[in-house]
């Protein structure tokens, strides 16, 4: 099988490392300095799970999408959300790439992010993942993972069999990351958004890791609005998450989820450290967005997006 993964970060090396360990035909987008410097050294992975290594050569690396071999049968889009755009008009003038059997599976955080791909593609080659699981970039093609709470699920929101997604979340299992299928991939994403966007964005925005803002009882108040208003979208959206209101997500939230990843920082306050744009407008700003289509006010997370875009302000500067 082949498998082309579109991002050489932190998630994109780690996802590499899987298939080619699997024996799957990889190749990775990458940018000119990372793409040189994976194909003289390889690919490694470092963490809780372990050191993998891939050798030079067993992954091919590509800077260009006309160079990309056809009919890929797995294309991964660990991009950041920002990206997604871009990556579809790619694809869409390159569709030698996704050929006729082609799944495009996106592993990214937040909701929203196959709006551009559903342009170009249909829905039912489109499919989602969520993850629970800490990957930090050490170096160019080195990831790093730091926490792991629960299996990476790879599924459809749009009904489509998850049976042909087998080979890949077996491979990502094999390398040691816990993957599986799942129909309830909605209910998934919505628990990890209340996740994400409860402790994510606040997290950079203070500099704190998840356990260090649940000792703070102010913080805690803010975090608790946080959840209040994503119910409330949710419901006037008509989406479903595992939990039936605000009360039942906070006691697993602060009783197990932090627990287990207290010492874990957010993706966002890595953007804010390397000067990169955040992924703030599928996180907060997609509840933000929700709320206003469906008159919900949403002034908490409000805050949130105009205090993250306002440090982006400063800190993207060109």
């Amino acid at each position: 099988m082949k498998a082309l993964i579109i991002g050489s970060g932190a998630v994109g090396c780690a996802i590499a490392i899987a298939t080619v360990k699997a024996g799957m035909e990889t190749s990775l987008i990458a940018r000119s300095d990372t793409a040189e410097y994976i194909s003289k050294n390889g690919l490694k992975r470092v963490g809780i799970f372990g050191e993998e290594k891939v050798l030079p050569g067993t992954v091919s690396v590509f800077e260009d999408y006309g160079q990309i071999p056809s009919d890929q049968d797995f294309i991964i889009i660990t991009v950041k959300t920002m990206s997604n755009e871009i990556v579809a008009e790619e694809l869409n003038a390159h569709p030698d790439i996704v050929g006729k059997n082609g799944r495009l599976i996106i592993l990214q955080n937040g909701w929203g992010v196959n709006e551009h791909y559903l342009k170009a593609f249909p829905d039912s080659r489109i499919f989602n993942a969520r993850v629970m699981t800490g990957f930090e970039r050490v170096s160019k093609g080195t990831t790093r993972i730091t926490v792991h709470k629960a299996p990476l699920l790879i599924g459809s929101l749009y009904g489509q069999s998850v049976e042909e997604l087998l080979p890949l979340t077996r491979a990502i299992s094999a390398s040691g990351i816990a993957s599986e299928t799942t129909d309830e991939l909605e209910q998934a994403l919505w628990a990890k958004m209340l996740y994400n966007t409860t402790l994510n964005p606040l997290g950079a925005i203070l500099n704190m890791s998840y356990g260090e803002l649940s000792e703070s009882p102010n913080l805690v108040n803010i975090m608790n609005d946080l959840i209040e208003e994503t119910f409330r979208v949710m419901n006037a959206a008509g989406f479903k998450t595992y939990w039936d209101n605000a009360h039942e997500y906070r006691e697993v939230l602060y009783n197990n989820l932090i627990p287990d990843t207290y010492s874990h920082h957010s993706s966002t306050l890595q953007d804010i450290q390397n000067h990169q744009k955040t992924e703030i407008d599928t996180l907060n700003g997609c509840v933000q967005r929700i709320g206003r289509e469906n008159g919900i006010a949403t002034p908490t997370h409000d805050m949130i997006v105009s205090m993250i875009r306002g440090i982006e302000d400063i800190c993207c500067r060109d």
